[in-house]
């Protein structure tokens, strides 16, 4: 049932078996709680060939798992499924099951709509978890606690799933991708600094914790994503608020990536001095990069598969910019741009893009992309309107304040392909908590954006 020859996996392997008995058995706030928890887990790791392999601990997490804690909470009104985003993103994933019929790689691509459906299936979990009141501050804590320790065990013990390479600095993270991680912690720094539940003396101490894990991360999108949510949030207090917090967290998330930066002990437990923040900010006002191109190298990759991308829709035919060159069709274009590097055994067809934008033009066409951008658009519309009610507006707003991280991350990283991972878990654990409690007199409870049959 094990099967990996790489200490990181297999410790991830087992660290989702000893949660499983509680998703499968605890009283529902636990089950969520290690359900969530999964969401720092890959258990099969990185460079693994979805185009001919199935990983059945992933598609556990990202859909069978939803799937039945759904149905454990079936007893629990909701309308997340009923709502205009929901009804777009399922039409989404009912064409991309359509584009799986010429897609050079059927097995990704079934992969990629069963994550798609998952991704909805967390969406409805969350809302109804938080309608029951399973979203407690108790709860959050013990989920950001739990995922800041996994972390640490991650980066101190194995060093493996933040590696981008020898000679590049070791990126805080727990058993997932460094970027994936970075965005459970934006979305737990949004929760700490707005939850109406959390102690000051404890919002400090996990907000700070959270700067400090994404220095030491460093993730330039969910980095900016992170001063995207301060900054909303300063904005909305009082300049005295302002300026003692400002401070307070610009001291720790620069001192300590100053400290990670000149640390000269090579016994040190993260095993490069350099901080890739830092690589690239020097980069891109020096126009020159480290030796081991630790600021540029990832910026340099995405650009080439952009391009590549971008040449292949200009002599596109007319079918193909209309209905894409099919579901998973992306791994095509980076295995004609990097031949060497990424051949079909080592290929990954659903995480190669890194533009989820370019990526739906691509593979689903203008069909495909207007049903995405329509998503994401009446998903904001939504949040936008619900932060006019005062019993939910504190949740709404981290909502709102986490999106623009989230939209450039669509910009920048593979995220549809990410049923049961820390990005959209992230994003609906925030979206969810616009859900509960729920003001008395709302004409129109509970509906994030309300269904057309609702006009």
């Amino acid at each position: 049932m094990l099967t990996t020859s790489y200490p990181e996996v297999l410790t991830a392997q087992l660290l989702f078996l000893a949660l499983l008995p509680f998703v499968l058995f605890a009283a529902p706030r636990w089950a969520i709680l290690a359900w969530l928890v999964m969401g720092n887990l890959d258990t099969t790791g990185g460079g693994t060939a979805v185009a001919e392999s199935f990983g059945w601990m992933n598609a556990s997490k990202g859909f069978i798992l939803p799937l039945y804690l759904w149905w454990r909470l079936r007893n629990v009104p909701g309308e997340s499924l009923s709502t205009v985003p929901a009804r777009l993103w399922l039409l989404l994933a009912f064409y991309a099951g359509l584009a799986c019929f010429w897609s050079p790689f059927p097995l990704a691509a079934a992969k990629m709509v069963g994550n798609m459906l998952g991704i909805l299936l967390t969406f409805a979990v969350l809302e109804r978890a938080a309608r029951k009141g399973e979203l407690s501050s108790r709860m959050l804590s013990l989920l950001i606690l739990a995922s800041l320790g996994l972390g640490v065990l991650q980066t101190l013990v194995f060093k493996a799933y933040g590696f981008d390479g020898a000679g590049r600095p070791t990126r805080f993270s727990s058993f997932v991708t460094a970027q994936q991680y970075a965005a459970f912690l934006v979305a737990f720094l949004a929760i700490v600094i707005r939850h109406p539940g959390f102690r000051s003396f404890g919002r400090i101490l996990l907000a700070s914790a959270l700067a400090v894990a994404l220095v030491l991360n460093g993730s330039r999108t969910w980095f900016l994503g992170a001063i995207v949510v301060l900054l909303i949030y300063f904005w909305q207090l009082h300049a005295r608020a302002f300026a003692y917090s400002a401070f307070s967290l610009a001291t720790v998330a620069f001192g300590s990536l100053l400290a990670f930066n000149l640390n000269p002990n090579q016994g040190d437990p993260f095993d490069y001095a350099s901080s890739r923040l830092t690589a690239t900010m020097a980069a891109l006002m020096t126009g020159e990069d480290t030796p081991e191109r630790s600021g540029l190298a990832n910026l340099n990759f995405r650009f080439s598969v952009y391009d590549g991308a971008i040449s292949e829709l200009s002599s596109a035919s007319v079918v193909e910019l209309l209905g894409g060159h099919g579901t998973s069709s992306g791994g095509n274009v980076v295995m004609r741009v990097f031949p060497k590097s990424y051949p079909l055994e080592h290929l990954d067809p659903n995480r190669v893009v890194h533009n989820e934008w370019l990526r739906a033009l691509y593979e689903w066409g203008v069909l495909g992309f207007s049903l995405l951008l329509g998503a994401v658009a009446t998903l904001s519309v939504g949040l936008l309107r619900r932060s006019k009610i005062p019993a939910t507006k504190f949740a709404t707003m981290a909502a709102l304040s986490f999106l623009p991280a989230f939209v450039l991350a669509l910009s920048t990283e593979n995220v549809i392909a990410g049923a049961g991972n820390a990005v959209t878990m992230g994003l609906a654990l925030l979206i969810s908590l616009s859900w509960s409690p729920q003001p008395a007199r709302s004409p129109r409870p509970n509906a994030l954006y309300a269904p057309s049959s609702a006009h």
